[in-house]
């Protein structure tokens, strides 16, 4: 998908709207979810860059190294989803 194309989705319509509903009832929540992100900006720098450049180039495996190199990416990316859940842990979120 492009951008013009995800910006006219219904769902990134839903998501914007209750993400505004949500900074106008309670700031603290969106400084608080800001706050997190940043603090998991390099594991989410890692997520993006194995789920867009590194498994399509072995996705779907057909040989036994890109089977060892789409579970090696899968489990680093269930650890870095457990680290930026502690971060928002860290957060009260």
């Amino acid at each position: 998908m492009k951008i013009p194309e995800i910006v006219k989705s219904p769902i990134a319509k839903i998501g914007a709207g209750l993400g505004a509903i949500t900074a106008i009832a309670q700031p603290e929540i969106l400084f608080a979810v800001a706050d997190a992100l940043i603090a998991s900006g390099p594991q989410l720098f890692s997520v993006v860059s194995i789920g867009a450049l590194t498994l399509p180039q072995v996705f779907p495996p057909e040989t036994t190294a890109d089977w060892v190199v789409v579970a090696a990416g899968a489990v680093f990316v269930v650890y870095l989803a457990r680290e930026i859940s502690k971060n928002f842990d860290k957060e009260g979120l």
